[in-house]
């Protein structure tokens, strides 16, 4: 039984906006071996920094190629890959947003506090041992 056309799209790299990365749409399962594969930003078409690899045959006599796109992340920007084959009813569109998560300050404040209350753990502890130790007559006054 033969797999199902299916696509794949992801960022090659880390995306860090203002820098260089690839997009990769990977698409596998398909027959006869003819495929086309459009890109586009914020739905304009995209065909400059686009390459195709060559088709490659999976174990169960159907097509695997990747396509890919160089390109440099801005904000708010929205890629598509969108794959037509003669097997599907119509055109199929994977989406990605251009996603920077922004570093959480989470972590730091709770170091932060840990840190400060374990001080204050030590201060308190001294202090107390220091009075009880006088008072037990151990160190004199």
């Amino acid at each position: 039984m033969k797999k199902p056309l299916v696509s794949v799209m992801y960022v090659h790299d880390e995306v860090r906006l203002g820098s260089e990365n690839t997009l990769i749409c990977y698409v596998t399962g398909f027959y006869p071996p003819r495929l086309t594969v459009k890109w586009t930003r914020n739905n304009h078409n995209v065909t400059q920094g686009v390459s195709l690899s060559q088709i490659h045959i999976n174990n169960d006599g159907t097509f695997n190629q990747f396509s890919t796109l160089k390109f440099t992340p801005q904000e708010g920007d929205m890629y598509t890959c969108t794959v037509e084959h003669s097997a599907l009813e119509g055109p199929m569109t994977r989406y990605w947003d251009v996603e920077v998560s922004e570093p959480s300050l989470g972590p730091s404040v709770f170091c932060g506090v840990g840190l400060t209350l374990g001080l204050l753990g030590v201060a308190t502890g001294t202090f107390f041992f220091v009075k009880g130790k006088e008072s037990a007559g151990i160190i004199p006054h």
